[in-house]
């Protein structure tokens, strides 16, 4: 069987990488970060590359193996590694899976949730809002954050416990004891717990889907007659909807799959 090559990083990417290493695929798997390393399974069939890659360093990854498919399981969120990937699918013209994150689930109408196309625009708004803010974005996004919020002492950050991720909220310069740094996702009762001893008047969430604890904060904030803040996913502007399958785009073969086991069948009636 010819070698997959994954983008993972994600909890569906995990489970992907342990799918198919349990199949006796062997599959390259690539990661951000230390940390993303280490909630890997342990499997002699599946090789790890820990480093951030642009298009360049990926076709010659790429070209170490005969690989059959590459498989995005980026976050949806980070759209710019998704287009680094797709252009070096395109220049290596190796077949290019996408396992999106279905966000399409919308919570019931509520009136105390705002949504913003990004985090620019979150934080201008919450400039002028008032009491604290429980920031579950994540450590990639809080630069931008902390340039709109003039107060920091309002910012509550619950980041990954990565050295990397403090390391981001100690150049924003975000006190330590305003700092949770755990591994998610969460229970709603263990956000509402969180959310409540500090004292949070704002959520601001990203539209991760249910994979990434999303439907648990709302639940939890709403609990707390919280507002809530939501920066929208972008791959939703890209022509993803919950009934679309797969999609062909520019010169390179590109399908778009929301289940691991849809993306797992596929492949192995593949090779």
């Amino acid at each position: 069987m010819n070698p997959i090559f994954i983008f993972a990083g994600t909890t569906e990417g995990r489970e992907l990488c342990e799918k198919l290493s349990e199949s006796g695929f062997d599959c390259t798997v690539s990661v951000a970060t230390e940390y993303g390393e280490s909630l890997l399974p342990k499997k002699e069939n599946l090789t790890v590359l820990q480093g951030r890659m642009n298009s360049g360093q990926m076709i010659q990854a790429f070209s170490q193996k005969n690989y059959a498919f590459v498989v995005d399981a980026t976050h949806p969120f980070a759209t710019e590694v998704s287009k680094e990937i797709k252009k070096a699918c395109d220049s290596t013209k190796i077949r290019y899976f996408r396992l999106a994150r279905n966000t399409n689930e919308v919570p019931e109408s509520q009136n105390n949730i705002f949504y913003f196309n990004d985090i620019s625009a979150a934080a201008e708004w919450l400039e002028f809002q008032s009491g604290k803010i429980f920031v579950s974005t994540g450590s990639k996004e809080l630069p931008k954050l902390c340039e709109k919020i003039s107060d920091k002492a309002r910012l509550i950050v619950r980041v990954l416990p990565s050295i990397e991720s403090i390391q981001v909220c100690i150049d924003c310069k975000i006190p330590q004891h305003q700092i949770i740094a755990m591994q998610g996702p969460f229970s709603e009762k263990a956000n509402e717990i969180q959310f409540s001893e500090r004292g949070a008047k704002i959520l601001l969430t990203k539209e991760s889907g249910s994979a990434g604890g999303y439907f648990e904060k709302i639940r939890a904030a709403t609990n707390l007659g919280m507002k809530i803040a939501v920066i929208k996913n972008p791959e939703k502007a890209q022509s993803m909807s919950e009934n679309a399958e797969s999609l062909v785009e520019n010169s390179s073969e590109r399908e778009i799959f929301h289940s691991v086991e849809k993306i797992c069948d596929i492949i192995k009636k593949s090779i």
